[in-house]
C-alpha cells in the first residue's frame, strides 16, 4: 500500500475528497476532507452510515456547512468526464448528520445514516471504484470528489 503507513483499517470503504479536477469559472469554495463508508464495527459488507471528516486546511472545513450539501456516487470512476453528465448510482444528503469527534475529540466529523444501505463490493450494485462527488445545493459544480477504495 502507498502513502501513509500510520494509519491502520478500519474496514468498510473509504473516499478521500479533494478539490475536483474540473470546475467552472466560478466555481464554489472547495472541500477536502475523508468520506467513511461503514457499518457501525458490525463487520458487514453493507454500508448502513457514512461519516465525513473534513481536513484541517479545507478551505471549507466547517461542518455546519454541509447542511447544505448532497453526495452523489456516481455509475463509474471516470474522473475525465465533468462531474456534471456522469449519472448517480446513490446519491443522499448530508443535511441529517449529527456531529462526532474521533480520536479523542481532536477531529470533529459529521456522520449520516444512511436510508437505503450500500454494498461494499466491486461491480453490480457495490460502492467500490466508483467517482463520489460532493455538491453544495447553491452551486453547480461539484465542491469535492474522489473515489471510493476499501478502507
Amino acid at each position: 500500500m502507498c502513502g501513509d503507513h500510520s494509519r491502520q483499517s478500519c474496514g468498510g470503504a473509504l473516499a478521500v475528497l479533494t478539490p475536483p479536477l474540473r470546475s467552472s469559472r466560478f466555481a464554489p469554495p472547495t472541500m477536502a476532507g475523508r468520506l467513511t463508508f461503514h457499518d457501525c464495527g458490525k463487520g458487514s459488507l453493507i454500508a448502513t452510515h457514512v461519516t465525513f471528516t473534513p481536513n484541517e486546511n479545507s478551505t471549507g472545513s466547517s461542518l455546519a456547512s454541509l447542511d447544505s450539501c448532497v453526495v452523489g456516487i456516481h455509475e463509474t470512476g471516470d474522473l475525465t468526464k465533468s462531474a456534471i453528465i456522469s449519472p448517480f448510482l446513490h446519491k443522499f444528503s448530508m443535511a441529517q448528520g449529527r456531529p462526532t469527534s474521533q480520536n479523542g475529540g481532536q477531529e470533529q466529523s459529521i456522520e449520516v445514516s444512511l436510508s437505503n444501505p450500500m454494498k461494499i463490493e466491486v461491480g453490480g450494485d457495490g460502492i467500490i471504484g466508483r467517482r463520489v462527488t460532493l455538491w453544495s445545493q447553491h452551486a453547480s459544480d461539484p465542491i469535492a470528489e474522489g473515489i471510493i477504495g476499501y478502507n
